[in-house]
């Protein structure tokens, strides 16, 4: 059952989650890029092993006007699981951007740098039949367990890359981002960058690639971002790298970092029991 962290309510839009006095199991699926039929191996990944959820880690491929998009929309409407998913740099961020504005936070200061942000929502909002994005610095609580959002990743190549539809400026995280995030304790944090670009090393298909001052700083924002609310639990994508790690968040104990591969190859799906913080790597069906 999904609730608002700061009530402990309900949160009436995503009812469709089953509740059967149990703490469900969650799908953890990395980046598809708006392709339908991994939409829909996903769901049904998340049937076959009784998950009440799909928790996708950005780049999900979510942009308004695009076909491949909107197949993708219908083949999770049809699965009859609910998607949850943080912003990645491959989602229209200036549609989400617009959708966050409904749902404004007042700042932590008296003025705002970013008033276009995509830290509005203080819980996943639905954007979509059967999908929920999940805003930077949003927060609920799964099976007892405290999650929260902080999607954003740069674009590699970004110069290269048409303003507005391959790359926006909103792409790395901001303070505000962090500001929204807060300080209180999380069990789960569920990003699209990683939290130390050493966790990932030399195999992945970004490392040799340009931009690295801005990979390395957006990925130290997340490390901020862990070492604020000390999860047990970091998810990422981005890296389209299946990996499990450990890192240092100075709490006396490291936090597990959990990497998904892309576009359903092996590595891309995994089993979260949200009781336990247990993570079972599966297969696409």
């Amino acid at each position: 059952m999904l609730t608002d962290a700061a009530s402990g309510s309900e949160i009436d839009e995503l009812s469709a989650l089953r509740s059967d006095g149990r703490a469900g199991s969650v799908l953890l699926c990395g980046d598809i890029h708006g392709t339908a039929h991994t939409a829909a191996g996903a769901s049904a990944a998340a049937v076959a092993h009784g998950c009440e959820a799909v928790l996708q880690v950005g780049d999900l491929g979510w942009r308004p006007g695009d076909p491949s998009s909107a197949e993708m929309c219908e083949a999770i409407a049809a699965g009859g699981v609910p998607w949850v998913f943080v912003d990645g740099n491959h989602d229209h961020l200036g549609e989400l951007a617009a959708a966050a504005a409904a749902h404004r936070r007042r700042a932590c200061h008296d003025f705002d740098p970013d008033p276009d942000g995509l830290w509005g929502p203080a819980t996943p909002i639905p954007i979509a039949p059967m999908l929920w994005w999940a805003a930077r610095g949003s927060r609920w609580v799964w099976g007892g367990s405290r999650f929260g959002a902080l999607g954003g990743a740069w674009s590699p190549g970004w110069h290269y890359r048409r303003r507005g539809w391959r790359w926006f400026p909103r792409e790395t995280i901001s303070r505000r981002d962090l500001e929204a995030l807060g300080d209180e304790p999380l069990d789960v944090l569920v990003c699209h960058d990683v939290p130390d670009r050493a966790l990932v090393g030399e195999g992945s298909r970004f490392a040799r690639r340009g931009d690295t001052q801005i990979g390395e700083a957006n990925s130290a924002q997340v490390r901020v971002a862990a070492c604020r609310t000390g999860p047990r639990l970091v998810v990422h994508g981005h890296w389209h790298l299946a990996h499990s790690s450990l890192l240092d968040i100075g709490r006396g104990r490291p936090a597990e970092v959990v990497g998904l591969a892309a576009n359903g190859e092996p590595g891309s799906l995994a089993v979260l029991d949200p009781a336990t913080l247990q993570v079972q790597p599966i297969e696409m069906p």
